[in-house]
């Protein structure tokens, strides 16, 4: 994971354009671009699997060797970051499995109370810690980091927990319309060119070519989230988000996707192919607005 702080100083008073580096989408060093859960949401006590999605301007590494811990402690409220800083130096891990790619482990028991609505532990002559407030879906995350020497990300893994602040009545209903988020699925790359279909693993240099990714529509799942105001249940559809990477060229976005009220099922993105003859390394990342993820690797054949 990476966060970058941009300071816009008088200079853009002055007209100059800051410099805000290379863009995101371009993989220009070794870099986790995603992680996927096997289930997408789980209860605390269940085994998850975990597979990262490392890359570099080689391309996809097929055995990278990470090491793999569960973040046990929650981020405390004066701390700006998506986790505890205490994850990420090891005062507040634990390790899981061995060494590589992929790892199993149960998500802890504790996952609600450290991550979620139930009332967190309290620490002898510590002030108490608040439970964790929802996302906008209504969802609470145990995180898992993996590392080597020279990356570190975060998978954040979706836990199912008792629904809080609602009446009992509320409660039964939720659980009954609910159901645990499923990860989505990436169809295979469609491409084309001045609205013609074209093969999407061969371009001449320099042109632009629309990518098309795309989904099932039953991978859009609808799940219901509790209302504090009206204090109900409400009906929402998962909006879909891909991020888009390649190892040269440039795209015209870095992310595209449909929000809830979008029932399309596919979303495009126009890409720069190099001037320069070649294979370029690109990939999608396919995000649900639960958590859920897919992702895929292709490789294209830059024609002179």
């Amino acid at each position: 994971m990476r966060a970058r702080l941009f300071v816009v100083t008088t200079l853009l008073l002055a007209g100059c354009k800051p410099d805000l580096g290379q863009p995101t989408s371009l993989v220009a060093e070794r870099r986790i671009l995603a992680i996927k859960s096997e289930p997408a949401e789980t209860r605390p006590g269940q085994n998850v699997t975990y597979a990262a999605l490392v890359v570099s301007p080689l391309g996809t590494e097929t055995a990278p060797a990470l090491s793999w811990a569960l973040c046990m402690t929650p981020k405390p409220l004066d701390e700006n970051n998506v986790v505890a800083a205490a994850c990420l130096d090891d005062k507040g891990v634990m390790a899981v499995g061995g060494v590589g790619p992929s790892v199993s482990a149960l998500t802890p028991s504790s996952a609600c109370q450290l991550f979620g609505p139930d009332p967190p532990p309290q620490e002898p002559g510590k002030p108490p810690l608040r439970p964790r407030d929802p996302d906008v879906s209504g969802g609470f995350y145990q995180p898992m980091r993996l590392r080597d020497a020279e990356v570190t990300g975060f998978a954040l893994q979706r836990i199912t927990c008792n629904l809080a602040s609602a009446g009992a009545e509320v409660a039964i209903e939720f659980g009954k319309r609910y159901r645990p988020n499923g990860n989505p699925m990436l169809l295979p790359l469609g491409a084309s060119v001045g609205g013609q279909a074209v093969t999407a693993t061969t371009v001449q240099a320099g042109h632009a070519i629309d990518f098309v990714a795309s989904w099932p529509a039953e991978a859009v799942e609808t799940f219901p989230v509790y209302d504090i105001v009206t204090q109900t249940l409400v009906d929402h559809r998962e909006s879909m988000r891909v991020s888009w990477f390649a190892s040269d060229g440039k795209f015209a976005h870095e992310r595209t996707g449909r929000d809830e009220n979008d029932a399309a099922t596919d979303t495009s993105n126009e890409w720069t192919a190099p001037a320069t003859p070649g294979t370029v390394h690109l990939w999608t990342v396919l995000r649900d607005s639960r958590g859920g993820v897919d992702y895929a690797s292709y490789d294209v054949t830059v024609m002179p």
